[in-house]
Order: C-alpha cells, then structure tokens, then sequence
C-alpha cells in the first residue's frame, strides 16, 4: 500500500515536471519568436527609413519633372515643328485622360489599386508563394504605384533585377509616397510616366501614336487596347495603318473583359466594345523640312534664354514669329530661280526693322545652315556700314571724293586699289560712288573716317561676326565673313530709323507639365539707338539711288517688279564666288546671298552667266520673294533726310590719313 502511494506520488512529480518543462519551453519559444519578430520589425523599420530618406526630397514633390517634347508654333498659331526628348512624351492634368483609358489601366495592372496603401500584401503573398515553389525570385505582385516607383526612382540598369532587395526597396518607396499623394496624383503620374512602346512614354502620346487622337477622346475598344499594350507592345502592334492584330484583339477584349467583372462597365457595353473594329490610325511625328534652318535659329534662342538643358527638360510651347507665307515663298522663289542640279545654293533671311522679329530664314545644305553659320564675303554690300560711319561723323553724302587707281600702305605693305573694270570716274560723289559701287572712293572714304570706326559702326548697326580694321573691309573684303541673318539685322537698322534691334525669332515660351501651363520668357522689344533718325533716313535715300539709279537697273526695275519703293545694295566677291544683294522696303529687310556651300567656289557659268554677280541672281531670287512677301503691307516711301545737318568734307581733309593706311593715289 505505500509503496502504491509512493510511485502515485513520484508519477504526478514527474508529470509536473515535464509539464513546467514544457511551459517554459513554450515561454521560451514565444519570447524568442516574439524577439525574432520586433528585431525583424525593427530592422525592417531602419531599411524604411533609410530607403525612404535617401529618395525623401523626390517623395514630397506632387508631380515629378518629366521629360516632355517640346512643340513649335509660327506667328499665326501653327505647328511647324517639334524638339523630342529621348522618352517622347506630353504630360496631361488628372482631368485629361478622359474616362475609358484610367479604368482600362486600373482594371488591368492593379485592380486593388484604390484599396492598397502602396503595395498590396495579397499580390506580394501570391509571389512570395510562386517564389517558394519555384526556388527562386520572380518578378510579380507590383502594384500601379509599385511601377510607378520603378520607373521614377529605380535606376534603369536595376529594373530588370529580380531581388528581394530590389522588391523591398520598390514596396517600402510606394509605401511612402501614397503617404504624401493621393489615389488620383498616382495615376495620373503612372499614365503619364508609362511605356505604351511604339517611342511612346505616357497615354497622350501613346494614344496619337496608335489611333491618331488624344488620350481624352479614345473609344471604350480604343482605351482597353492601350491599357493591353502595356504588357507587351511589339506583340500586338506590327506598325502602319491597319486592323488591329489578332493579338491586340484578343488583348483588347480580356481588358474589357476584366473591366465588366470589377463593375467598372456594363455587359452591353463590353458587348458593343468587343464587336467594334480595332482599327490602328497612327499620327505621323510631324516632319517640316521647309522651316529646318529657321528652327535652327529658335533651338539657339531656346538655350540662349532658358539655359542649354531647357530643351532636355521640355515641356515648352514655343511661339515664334515666323510668317509661314514668307518661308515658303522663300523656298518656292530660290527653287523657281536655281532649278538646276548642278546650281549654287541660296539663303533668304527677313527682318522687320520696326521689332527685329524674323520673319522668314531659308537656305540648308544638308546639316549646315547657310543663313547662319555661312560666313562669307559680302563685297560691296558692305559699303553702307562706310556710309553709316560717315553719316554719324555728320559728313554730307555730297561730298566729293577722286575716283582714280589708289595705293593703300598698310603695315609697311603697299595694296593697289581699283574699280571694277578699272574704270576711273574722276570727282564722284559719296552718294554717286554709292550708286556706281566704286571701289577706290570708299577706301579713301573709310581711311578718312578710321578702320576702327567704321568696324565701330558695323557691329553697331548688327553684324555679330569679328571685323577686322583693313583696308580692304571698306570694300567688302572681310577675313570670316557674314552671315545672311547679320546683313539682313544691319540694314534693317536703316529702315528702323537708325534703332537697332536684335533680331529674334521666340515670341514667348510657356512650359506645360501636368496640365499646369505657366510663362518661361516673354520676349520684350528693344533696340539701342544707333545713328539719328535723320542720319538713317540720309543713308536709306543714299540706297535708295541705287535702286533707282545704281547698278541693278541694268538688269532689273525693282520698284516695278515689287510694287513699291525700296532701297538696297548689290555685293560680290573676287572670282564670282558670292553673290548679294540686301535690300528694304520701310516694313521689310531681306538678305539674299547666292554662292556654292562647300566653300569658295566661282559662279562663272552658272546659268550661262559670265558675271554672276549681286545684280543676276540674288537680285531675281530678291524681287521675286519680295514681291509676295510684301504683297499685304502698305506702298510706303521712305522719308526725305535734312541734308542741312551735314558738312561737306573739305578735300584738305581727305590728305590726313590715319598713320597706319595711307592712301596714294595710282603711279
């Protein structure tokens, strides 16, 4: 009997033990795990907060700044052209997608997207378990903001990475950014932002790439095709214009599919959806080769005024000043007067003297750009900056001059002189020797007034590129050259009453990103008075005789030919290599030059032409162009000048020359 209570006794000990043991082993095990699981949470915690702190000053923008395509728009309000960023994109506001495309997309990547907070733990649960049976780490369970993420903030060579530390970073990064945007910023942001293939980043774009509309007005079939494009473009799109594949179809009706069964749309409007034609009408990028070398010109101003990453940034809407009727009346008279295959090129440059907008800028050979980067020699047409010069020393055009064979020392090196021909005109006078285009007067005439001066008065009146204070820059001798768009500016400066102002082809810029629209640069007219307005108004009656009386009436009447007066001056350089002629009428400059590209190169011939100079070709390209060009402004005539304020130079005078070029007259 007691030795049956005894074992009694010891059977329940044991049994307390093993259940204390058993308990504490239960205790332990909860506590470690409960350890196990705050370390995970805290550690957890501090590669949030690192993740998230890193990429914080991004986070807390409402919208990020995306590269845009920027668009270009001539002065009536047409597009002519556009700079592409390399992700061609247009971002839209959250109320201009329209209805179909948001649900479409909704329906299709994240059809919880309303009900997450940024990553969703069902769709990482059904990747994680993938992961486990697979063995390894698949991409899945990403969410609209989860992607949107990737494409924002996860460098492009780490997309394609497939890790638990890229998964981690991506959800922790979504997680933070729902907590600073709401439902609607998202989206809009993902359909802005997303690749739709085909080039094109961002529904706007995507929708006119494929069906030729905005993203606002895509049908119900159109928006559920799209929203399937994001899984794999090149499967369903072949290119061109036609029916949808039978790959997009089916894409297309699975995405209206999924939208019936989330309520989104009724089973008749799935129905009518699914039984429409696809159809594929692609908006063609806009090519427009005919204002290539004036868009040259606003890319420059673009950089010169908002900075030389504005154009990488995008998102402008650039407004200019080009007359589209003078561009292509530019074009269309230089192919009427240079037909053949084997002719010169042309550039026509236009400016209106009154503001310095440019109305019109042709003239491209290949890549190079004649009316701006073309330096070369413009000949006589540049006697008009001498002119100029003498005009601001107040020295009558009346003045007298000898027209006779001249020696110039310059730099201990003697340079003979002469006129075309060799004709000597004896006592001419500055007005006279204008309308003749006599070399050996405008020597003296510039040695008189001082090189230094007259390269003063040039750039004064607009020509940018470097002048050197030589003799021979007098006659048009120059060691660069000028551009078309310098010698056009510069005699507008005549017909703008002696104010120049630089010509420019943006009228204003205004930068557009998420609907939002605001003002980048207004352009403001100015000008720097140059000469008087008596001393412009003497030197455009000056050119205005060459008009009239000068060299071109030998093979033109202008004033006939355009309709009205104007006023201008020829220029050719040795070997007929440049032809000029730059010429106003009181609303309108335009240079014309005529010359082969690749470098200096004789005329002779062209045309059948034995003397290709100023007169021939430019001036034909020159009437022809202005005659329509001004076809709609007034007939105006220039004003008479007050000779009065002008002193007739003493011919004493002209024997003290500038110690550096002394003139002397021929042997």
């Amino acid at each position: 009997m007691n030795n049956f209570f005894e074992t009694g006794k010891k059977g329940k000990r044991a049994r307390k033990r093993r259940i204390g043991w058993i308990g504490w082993a239960i205790r332990t095990a909860f506590n470690l795990a409960l350890i196990m699981v705050v370390a995970v949470l805290v550690f957890a915690t501090g590669l949030y907060l690192h993740v998230v702190r890193e990429y914080q000053d991004r986070l807390d923008s409402r919208y990020p700044a995306l590269p845009q395509d920027s668009s270009i728009y001539d002065s009536e309000g047409n597009k002519i052209g556009e700079f592409n960023v390399l992700e061609s994109r247009k971002t839209l506001g959250p109320d201009e997608f329209g209805d179909n495309l948001p649900r479409a997309v909704v329906a299709v990547e994240d059809r919880r997207f309303y009900e997450h907070l940024g990553f969703d733990p069902e769709g990482v649960g059904r990747a994680a378990w993938a992961d486990i049976r697979s063995w390894e780490v698949q991409e899945g369970g990403s969410t609209i903001t989860e992607q949107l993420i990737k494409n924002l903030y996860i460098p492009q060579a780490q997309r394609i990475e497939v890790s638990f530390w890229r998964r981690f970073t991506q959800a922790a990064l979504a997680f933070a950014y729902e907590q600073k945007h709401t439902k609607k910023e998202i989206l809009t942001t993902y359909l802005n932002t997303v690749y739709f293939g085909n080039g094109a980043y961002g529904a706007e774009t995507a929708a006119h790439r494929y069906f030729g509309k905005g993203a606002r007005d895509l049908t119900l079939s159109e928006a559920a095709a799209l929203a399937g494009f994001l899984d794999a473009p090149s499967t369903y799109y072949t290119g061109g214009r036609t029916v949808g594949t039978e790959n997009a179809t089916t894409s297309r009706d699975s995405v209206l599919y999924q939208m019936h069964e989330q309520g989104m749309i009724s089973k008749d409007e799935m129905q009518k959806a699914m039984d429409e034609p696809l159809r594929f009408d692609p908006e063609l990028p806009p090519v427009y080769p005919e204002y290539e070398p004036f868009i040259e010109k606003v890319r420059r101003e673009v950089e010169e005024k908002l900075g030389p990453g504005a154009l990488e940034r995008g998102g402008l809407q650039i407004h200019t000043t080009l007359d589209p009727d003078m561009q292509r009346e530019a074009i269309a008279t230089t192919k009427e007067v240079l037909y053949e295959p084997d002719d010169p090129s042309a550039a026509v440059v236009s400016v209106e003297p009154q503001s310095g907008a440019v109305r019109a800028i042709a003239g491209q050979a290949g890549d190079f750009n004649l009316a701006l980067d073309a330096r070369r020699q413009p000949g006589s047409s540049f006697k008009p900056f001498v002119l100029a010069t003498a005009l601001r020393e107040k020295i009558s055009p009346e003045t007298t001059y000898l027209s006779h064979d001249i020696y110039v020392s310059f730099r201990n090196q003697m340079y003979p002189v002469h006129n075309y021909d060799y004709i000597e005109r004896g006592e001419i006078s500055i007005r006279k020797a204008t309308e003749e285009s006599d070399n050996t007067v405008f020597v003296q005439l510039a040695a008189d007034l001082g090189l230094e001066n007259v390269v003063t008065t040039a750039h004064d009146l607009g020509i940018t590129s470097p002048v050197d204070p030589y003799p021979a820059t007098a006659i048009g001798g120059l060691g660069t050259g000028v551009s078309p768009l310098e010698m056009s500016s510069a005699y507008a400066t005549f017909a703008g009453g002696g104010i120049h102002r630089e010509p420019y082809t943006i009228e204003t810029i205004d930068r557009t990103s998420f609907g939002k629209t605001e003002q980048a640069y207004d352009h403001l007219i100015g000008g720097r008075r140059v000469m008087s307005g008596n001393q412009a108004t003497a030197a455009s009656r000056v050119l205005r005789g060459v008009v009239e009386n000068g060299t071109p009436t030998l093979f033109h009447d202008l004033d006939e030919e355009i309709g009205r007066p104007s006023a201008g001056k020829t220029g050719t350089s040795n070997d007929f290599a440049d032809a000029w002629y730059v010429g106003y009428t009181p609303r309108l400059s335009t240079a014309v030059w005529v010359g082969f590209p690749e470098g200096r190169r004789s005329m002779v011939g062209v045309h059948g032409l034995q003397e290709p100079n100023g007169e021939t070709l430019p001036m034909d390209i020159w009437s022809l162009y202005m005659a329509q060009a001004t076809a709609d402004q007034p007939p105006l005539d220039f004003a008479e000048a007050d000779l009065s304020h002008f002193r007739i130079l003493d011919r004493g005078y002209a024997a003290a020359f500038p110690p550096d070029a002394t003139v002397y007259f021929g042997p």
